[in-house]
């Protein structure tokens, strides 16, 4: 049995790691997703509830390439024609078609979604004598095909929305991206529940709430458990209550060394507000500081890492304003991280950033993250 986990680009390597932390599965990394088989529903669904890194999750029916238009619907309806439909579909129940494209493609979305629509509905029609309902909000199966370039994975959706957006998310400001980003920079830091992490511009909280998340054994959904599995043909009549239960109750409730600052008392008061809608408001702190303040309120050589998004030159923010905030930034860094800790920065650029890196950080490793399609910059360093 196979599936696909949906991820922004950048984020494969980290969906990965999920996957053998949760489910003690080696997957394969693709074009924006990673492949793997696994071994039991339950697994599957548990990795579906855990996992702070994928968007989407699907059953996977087949994958291929393709040439055009007209090929790709032909391959589908080959998928479509060798699946045994009836362990999905019934005539109680509804379904609808999404598509997902990235890439420069001759045909849209709603072209797919229709055309396909209509191919499993003859389908059905001619092998069990009925015709489906098609509901377009609320479906109790989705049918999701993926298109990567000229790549398509066909399947069944698992989730039913974009994970990356989380619920707890309520209370957020203006530069703020999807967390799923932000998990990334907790685990690109190698970020666990011993260390001490700090948010030095911490606008929503994002960074330090999926940090204490990750450390806590919280799932991003213990609030909200609604799932496409939950509705799908074969679980109808699983005890869901007990299965959440069950991965609930390894939640811990330890108080963690995490801390998100902001000189702003509004940015601190929503981080605060989402830490409570997450469930991790008693574990973590947020406290209303400047940068500039960090050596007074902080102990000397007390921070293992430093993760944040910070300001690049743009049109809005002069060079020169960039510059001095860098300078200060480093000086405290300085001051407050312990010898060998490390500093995670994300940024639209991060050019002047490594032009201003200090005699006592090392650049260990840089990269991209991408949220859709807007691309992230991030250096990690390293006090000497």
């Amino acid at each position: 049995m196979k599936a696909l986990a949906i991820t922004d680009k950048g984020l494969e390597k980290i969906a990965l790691m999920e996957l053998d932390e949760l489910i003690k599965i080696k997957g394969k990394a693709q074009e924006h997703a990673v492949l793997f088989d696994f071994k039991s529903y339950e697994d599957l669904f548990k990795f579906c509830y855990f996992s702070q890194s994928i968007e989407r999750a699907i059953l996977l029916l087949d994958e291929f390439e393709f040439k055009n238009y007209n090929d790709l619907l032909k391959k589908c309806n080959n998928v479509i024609t060798k699946s045994i439909l009836n362990e999905w579909f019934d005539k109680n129940m509804s379904f609808r078609v999404r598509s997902q494209r990235i890439g420069e493609h001759k045909f849209g979305s709603q072209t797919i979604e229709k055309d396909l629509g209509e191919k499993i509905i003859l389908k059905i029609e001619k092998d069990f004598k009925y015709t489906p309902v098609v509901s377009m909000d609320s479906p109790d199966t989705t049918i999701y095909i993926y298109i990567v370039n000229n790549k398509a994975y066909l399947g069944i959706d698992l989730i039913g929305r974009d994970l990356s957006k989380r619920q707890y998310r309520m209370f957020t400001s203006a530069g703020i991206i999807n967390a799923n980003i932000y998990y990334a920079l907790v685990r690109l830091a190698n970020y666990t529940p011993k260390k001490r992490l700090i948010d030095i511009i911490s606008k929503s909280g994002l960074i330090s709430i999926e940090a204490a998340l990750y450390a806590s054994n919280t799932s991003i959904n213990f609030f909200s458990k609604e799932f496409a599995f939950k509705k799908l043909k074969p679980f109808q009549n699983k005890n869901w209550d007990v299965f959440f239960k069950k991965l609930d109750s390894k939640k811990k409730t330890d108080k963690l060394n995490i801390i998100g600052l902001n000189p702003l008392l509004k940015s601190v008061e929503a981080s605060k507000k989402n830490a409570k809608l997450a469930g991790v408001d008693k574990i973590i702190s947020f406290s209303k500081m400047d940068v500039e303040w960090l050596d007074t309120k902080l102990d000397k050589n007390s921070i293992d890492i430093i993760a944040s998004k910070v300001q690049c030159p743009s049109k809005h923010t002069a060079e020169s304003t960039v510059r001095k905030t860098y300078k200060e930034l480093f000086y405290q860094a300085e001051f407050i991280m312990k010898k060998l800790g490390i500093m995670i920065l994300l940024s639209e650029s991060t050019d002047l950033l490594k032009e201003m890196i200090t005699k006592d950080f090392k650049l260990k490793k840089q990269g991209e993250l991408w949220a859709g399609q807007q691309k992230y910059e991030f250096v990690i360093m390293k006090r000497k």
